[in-house]
């Protein structure tokens, strides 16, 4: 009965110290692929950066030093002290080189390091606004360019309007579509006319003029496809009687 007990024991220590290890590995894993998670630091993305930081801190329970200060009580201190000690090595593991000069060396708590970044790159990202209104205002067809390509143009500076928390005229699929038309040149007249005729339809069965509930994007390229391919008909034909 007593080897039973003493083999037992031996089982029991052995197979809590390997799944103390499993545990200590998977965890450890799981915290660097949190962590990774983290896009990396870049001119523009600040704001994107900031809120995946904060929910990987949070999700690993080390965002206290960033919410509260610092404590004088020894027991409060140590779960502080560990959690500023570690935010800041997240914080710097997600920056380039380049930019761990913007943060001041005097800088000893994940608050200020996180404060510093701020405000350099809010400086940062007034100037991006600038220049996305600016690419808004000014954006038009390109010539010869397809209307995917149009589409896809607006939807990337929709992106952008998002991501720096300008409004987005581009959110809804109906209304890119709806700008996307009005962007297009006169060989789509016909596209137009008929784009127009339909906004009219809508307006006198609705009682009302909603700009971008005729089309979606999909069926905007299906029509200016069908519409590019009669042109290069005509165009092919054309050809043809002045070889004739």
């Amino acid at each position: 009965m007593l080897n039973v007990s003493v083999g037992y024991k031996v089982y029991l220590t052995t197979y809590l110290t390997l799944s103390f290890s499993l545990f200590s590995v998977l965890g450890y894993t799981s915290s660097l692929s949190n962590v990774d998670s983290i896009p990396m630091l870049s001119g523009s993305n600040f704001s994107e950066w900031k809120e995946h930081l904060l929910l990987v801190l949070a999700l690993m329970d080390l965002d206290l030093s960033l919410m509260t200060e610092r404590p004088s009580s020894p027991k409060e201190l140590k779960h502080w002290d560990r959690s500023n000690r570690v935010s800041i090595m997240i914080m710097k593991i997600r920056i380039p080189q380049g930019f761990r000069g913007v943060v001041p060396d005097d800088v000893t708590t994940a608050k200020d390091f996180l404060a510093s970044l701020e405000n350099f790159f809010a400086k940062n990202e007034e100037a991006e606004r600038s220049r996305v209104q600016a690419e808004s205002s000014s954006m038009s067809y390109i010539e010869n360019e397809n209307v995917r390509e149009l589409i896809m143009r607006m939807k990337t500076l929709g992106a952008k309007r998002k991501r720096l928390g300008i409004n987005n005229i581009f959110s809804n699929d109906m209304m890119l579509a709806h700008c996307a038309v009005k962007m297009l040149p006169l060989q789509y007249i016909s596209l137009k006319n008929v784009y127009s005729c339909l906004e009219g339809k809508f307006v006198n069965e609705n009682g009302r003029w909603h700009t971008g509930e005729i089309w979606s994007t999909k069926e905007l390229i299906s029509r200016c496809d069908m519409e590019e391919e009669t042109l290069r008909t005509e165009i092919a034909d054309e050809a043809r009687k002045r070889e004739q």
